[in-house]
């Protein structure tokens, strides 16, 4: 998404605001189980917007961690850089970050 055109509230239409990144947890209690499920579900990197104007919240996800190993999806990947903007990890040779547009300062 590039910085010039604001993300705009799906609800009331107001430019929304970058809040920060994120790790969301999965998985869920269970009565039998307790937390353990959580546990091993690991958790989920998301990049979170805010509507100062409605209160709507926006997640998007910033793709694997780094405890997602070398072979996240059954293959190599390219290499990822963290934006230095909003944290959303991408793709290293990106010109920009898919997520607030800002300059990808390895290139």
């Amino acid at each position: 998404m590039r910085k010039d055109i604001p993300k705009r509230c799906g609800n009331c239409g107001h430019a929304m605001e970058f809040v920060k990144a994120e790790q969301v947890q999965l998985g869920k209690t269970s009565f039998l189980f307790g937390d353990w499920p959580n546990l091993l579900a690991g958790a989920l990197n998301v990049v979170i917007w805010s509507c100062p104007e409605c209160g709507k919240l926006d997640f998007y996800w910033s793709g694997p961690s780094e405890e997602d190993g070398e072979d996240w999806e059954g293959g190599d990947r390219m290499a990822q850089t963290t934006c230095p903007a909003c944290g959303m990890v991408h793709e290293l040779d990106d010109p920009k970050c898919p997520c607030c547009g800002a300059k990808n300062p390895n290139i």
